[in-house]
């Protein structure tokens, strides 16, 4: 129960479309979400060309989504990323994937590639494919309103692409409510490449519940649990925004393309800041009273944040002080499909390359540092391949490729994906959870304060990283945000009177390492190897300036060595690979 029991599968290519029972084994193994679709992905698509129509898209719902449980909003998009040609799953709030599920299903998988550019309507009596050619080359605000207006109905939700997304722009993402995205590894590139514009769900299915009575009774428990917490509260107040703040405070702020970790001006890019100047109103994805999300108005602009992740790269990392800039640039790349850590990321490494005079071009951009107007007009380009923007429309590893010169040492990203959240420099926590997860994102562990605290020593970081690594598993499989309070052991018990399973906390974590078994299997047998779960140049060869490593240069040796302990905890080999995924 809290599962509907069905999946749908799409191919465009012939226009046909099959229903049938959601894949009992496999819930049972992995729940849902991260770890349904990733096991889908693996059966489906072993080894498939990122652009190819072999390649699917795998939306996949968790037994919490669209449920009364706080935070139910969330849903995950699995696919292979075109960015680090290995597996990816983008995680999304907003109403998208309660709309899917109103659709009657767990699941939805798009294969195949039309023959011209289409849209998928869905709903719980209906499936359609309807020609969107008058929607190519519009940006995913315009799109939005034109299909609500068109497929009016009990409560619509649009997930579309782009001019980055048309474009195969492998930093693209997935925009859905306009102002939430599918953002990280090139999703909505893999869209564009089936000439699949937008997606359009709706529907009136109602959830059923294992034990309904029990259900209530324990979430209405851990509800009050949630919104009496004092870090839930401050997360209200202050949204995601918070961490410019603590980030400069403990001294891991990515800034200058990661050759600082303090920005001098950081007070200008604040949430106070952001509060006071966009006009900030709380607001929330569908079923959260956590309601970290901020609604943003100011000189006749409107979005949705701007979070963290977003400020930190289009802000601290580009040396850009004004939080209208960064709101603007983050305006200007929800509209184009664009995954603002990876934009905001490359950004900052374009200017790193036009102050070092590394490559001409320019055509009279004056890329400098803090220059927001350079940086939305480099956004554009970017979003639409023209001029220089073509060098730097993949992200930073494509373009260090194309300019070579010594630019890969600063060109931040771990197999392709660029780093978020945290200076290495400042948290070399936070720099093995980058090299050795399934792709290199804060979204895999945030685990900078539990660094930070007095017990935590250097010894610790292969188990913490092990441990917390699989619990962010299993949350992704029932889905939930990251921003509930609860451990496993309550999510279990929430879990069990949602669907009759029988799960403990330890249960739960052995679903959580199962699932990082899979993921190590996917991305070797895709061309990943042990070599790759590292850093980039710049944090061996540049000073680290705080945390563990504060005052010295991180040895490669001596990272490759926490590595190894990390692997050994897992029982993989010294190559990093699993003797055996159960």
């Amino acid at each position: 129960m809290s599962y509907t029991g069905k999946f749908i599968q799409i191919d465009l290519t012939s226009k046909q479309h099959q229903i049938g029972e959601s894949d009992k084994s496999l819930l049972k193994k992995y729940i849902g979400g991260k770890g349904l679709g990733f096991a889908l992905l693996e059966q489906l698509a072993p080894n498939p060309d990122p652009f190819g129509p072999e390649n699917p898209l795998i939306f996949a719902n968790g037994p919490f989504t669209g449920t009364k449980v706080q935070t139910s909003a969330r849903t995950t998009l699995i696919t292979k990323s075109p960015l680090t040609n290995s597996i990816l799953d983008s995680h999304c709030g907003g109403n998208f994937g309660p709309m899917l599920k109103a659709a009657g299903y767990d699941y939805m998988i798009i294969t195949g590639k039309a023959d011209k550019p289409v849209y998928i309507y869905l709903n719980d009596n209906s499936v359609g494919i309807f020609y969107a050619n008058d929607l190519w080359g519009k940006g995913i605000f315009a799109t939005t309103d034109y299909l609500l207006r068109r497929h009016a109905g009990i409560n619509p939700r649009v997930a579309a692409i782009g001019q980055a997304g048309e474009n195969l722009s492998k930093i693209a993402c997935i925009g859905v409510d306009k102002h939430r995205q599918y953002g990280r590894g090139g999703a909505g590139a893999v869209m564009g490449s089936k000439n699949l514009k937008a997606i359009v769900v709706d529907g009136n299915t109602p959830i059923k519940y294992f034990d309904e009575k029990k259900f209530k009774e324990v979430n209405l428990r851990l509800t009050k649990e949630i919104l009496d917490n004092e870090g839930v509260k401050f997360r209200r107040e202050k949204g995601t925004m918070k961490c410019v703040r603590s980030g400069q405070e403990n001294e891991y702020l990515p800034t200058k393309n990661y050759q600082l970790v303090q920005f001098d001006d950081f007070e200008k890019i604040s949430s106070e800041a952001a509060r006071e100047e966009l006009n900030w109103e709380d607001t929330s994805c569908f079923n959260c009273s956590i309601k970290c999300s901020k609604w943003a108005r100011w000189d006749d602009h409107e979005i949705e944040g701007p979070e963290y992740e977003t400020t930190a790269f289009l802000g601290s990392g580009s040396m850009v002080n004004s939080i209208k800039d960064v709101a603007w640039a983050n305006e200007l790349c929800n509209d184009l499909g664009m995954d603002t850590i990876s934009t905001g990321v490359t950004c900052s490494f374009a200017m790193e390359c036009y102050e070092k005079g590394v490559i001409d071009g320019w055509n009279g951009l004056e890329m400098d540092w803090g220059n927001a107007g350079a940086q939305r007009e480099l956004i554009e380009l970017m979003a639409h391949r023209k001029g220089v923007g073509e060098i730097f429309a993949d992200g930073t590893r494509v373009a260090a490729q194309k300019i070579g010169k010594g630019s890969e040492d600063y060109a931040i990203n771990t197999f392709g994906m660029e780093l978020s959240g945290i200076n290495p420099k400042g948290s070399l926590t936070m720099g093995v959870v980058f090299a050795v997860a399934d792709f290199a994102s804060h979204t895999r562990l945030w685990i900078a304060e539990v660094e930070m605290g007095p017990d935590f020593t250097i010894e610790d970081i292969p188990q913490a990283v092990a441990d917390g690594l699989d619990t962010i598993n299993v949350r992704n499989c029932l889905v939930i945000c990251d921003f509930v309070p609860l451990g496993l052991d309550q999510l279990a018990e929430l879990l069990n009177a949602a669907t009759g399973s029988n799960h403990t906390e330890k249960s739960l974590m052995e679903v959580g390492t199962r699932l990082t078994n899979l993921a190590r299997k996917y991305n070797l047998q895709n061309g990943r190897t042990y070599k790759d779960d590292t850093l980039p140049g710049r944090f061996f060869n540049e000073e680290s300036l705080s945390g563990f490593m504060r005052g010295k240069k991180l040895d490669r040796e001596y990272f490759s060595s926490i590595v190894q302990k990390y692997y050994k905890l897992r029982g993989w080999n010294e190559k990093g690979e699993p003797i055996v995924v159960k």
